[in-house]
């Protein structure tokens, strides 16, 4: 019955956002030129160069489309969801509800991501494929432990989000505060420019913390910047972070149900 009910729940998430499909094109149209300029710099800063930091041109060419296509499928619409339902003051009402609130949650952002893999990531990738080529793995062992790699990155990204957007049980509005922490995890993940080109301090930190686990990692696994063995110790860090977080989006979740606020509405 609860499956049945979110996948019922992904599917309305699907059919709103076919409502919104402007949006959706004018992202993907943004998101391509980004990905084109992003790539063109990377061609020019190597040059004639073989390889900086054990990587190729054209690795970093791949690295950065596929950088993108991820960063298309990874919508966290729980931090919206979780803001604007506290201060609209339904947070109290969609907590009786007979299925769980934050499921519910992860159910919607299932059905972005099925909508946005057909209406933005696809015609990203053809673009990518017709002026980059095909960005090919390292190798097929490569390509499934990135989409293992993948798939953590998501969760350990849905759950630091969710995490997050507690922060609404506390605030009135944190619409600003969720733009800065998209840039600033953009910034430290490595989606956009890869840690090894950091200093040696900075990069140390950084694999401390969650973020690398959500871009870098998957993406290096993928341009075979490590070999099988080493990927997989990447893999389990991952699941690592992943039970970490759960714990804390756990222990957060029964901190913040517990003083429900209606702030408005």
């Amino acid at each position: 019955m609860n499956f049945k009910a979110y996948r019922y729940i992904a599917k309305m998430r699907i059919q709103t956002m076919m409502a919104y499909r402007v949006d959706t094109w004018t992202f993907m149209i943004m998101q391509c030129l980004m990905m084109v300029a992003v790539a063109f710099f990377w061609r020019a800063v190597y040059g004639d160069t073989e390889a900086s930091h054990g990587v190729t041109g054209d690795m970093m060419i791949t690295y950065t489309v596929v950088s993108m296509l991820m960063n298309s499928l990874y919508y966290m619409g729980v931090e919206d969801k979780i803001s604007d339902a506290v201060k609209s003051g339904s947070i109290a009402t969609d907590m009786i509800k007979p299925i769980n609130l934050f499921s519910m949650y992860f159910a919607e952002d299932m059905g972005n991501i099925i909508f946005n893999f057909i209406f933005s990531t696809v015609p990203m990738f053809v673009v990518a494929l017709l002026i980059f080529g095909l960005p090919v793995p390292a190798s097929g062992m490569h390509f499934l432990l990135f989409f293992a790699s993948f798939m953590l990155g998501y969760g350990i990204n849905w759950l630091f989000s969710a995490v997050f957007a507690m922060l609404s049980f506390t605030a009135i509005d944190l619409g600003p505060v969720f733009s800065i922490k998209y840039h600033f995890v953009n910034m430290l993940s490595g989606a956009m420019i890869p840690l090894w080109f950091f200093p040696e301090w900075l990069r140390n930190a950084m694999y401390c913390l969650p973020f690398v686990y959500m871009y870098q990692e998957p993406l290096s696994i993928y341009i075979g910047k490590y070999t099988v063995d080493e990927c997989v110790i990447k893999l389990g860090i991952q699941t690592a972070w992943l039970i970490g977080l759960a714990v804390i989006f756990v222990f957060a979740e029964k901190r913040a149900t517990s003083r429900v606020m209606v702030q408005g509405g």
